[in-house]
């Protein structure tokens, strides 16, 4: 068990957190391109070519959960990263962008509402696994999409520090 050697708490944090998801950057799924880390596992930096664009919705209308999963008997974890997103009014544009993301796989950076970057899906991609479209049927209902996007992972998302965000190619 070299190297599994707890070094450390987690303290208890300040209440300064806002939950939720402020913009979702999709690109497609790059091997050829390389991740870079720092000590803390932060990303820095990213060689990869490809834009990512930009996909935005209302707040509290999206979230980003891990869910991890260890067999003790196998000496196996990963993570599955389960992104959920509500797009408001059925249109032909994000039909046809929902079509488009359900035959590719791709990286993700997520933007909390806290001004941090998350990524999905660095070592083996994600791939759209759900989609509903509805008009609702009362007045008040979702005439919209819900997209679930998912990936499995070695490790919980990584963050990625601003100066690399700034550094990617990003498309509206």
């Amino acid at each position: 068990m070299a190297g599994c050697v707890l070094t450390e708490g987690i303290p208890l944090a300040c209440l300064e957190s806002t939950g939720g998801i402020k913009n979702v950057y999709i690109a497609a799924f790059d091997e050829a391109g390389a991740w870079t880390f720092d000590g803390d596992d932060v990303i820095t930096a990213w060689t990869g070519t490809n834009t990512f664009y930009t996909f935005k919705f209302r707040p509290q209308t999206s979230s980003l959960n891990e869910e991890g999963s260890h067999s003790v008997e196998n000496g196996t974890n990963f993570w599955t990263q389960t992104l959920a997103m509500i797009f408001h009014k059925m249109d032909a544009a994000k039909r046809n962008n929902i079509l488009l993301l359900a035959q590719a796989s791709m990286h993700i950076v997520v933007e909390t509402q806290n001004g941090e970057y998350w990524t999905m899906g660095v070592q083996n991609g994600c791939n759209l696994t759900g989609s509903t479209s509805t008009t609702g049927q009362g007045y008040g209902d979702l005439n919209g999409y819900n997209l679930t996007i998912v990936g499995l992972e070695p490790k919980l998302a990584s963050e990625m520090d601003s100066t690399t965000f700034a550094s990617l190619t990003i498309s509206a």
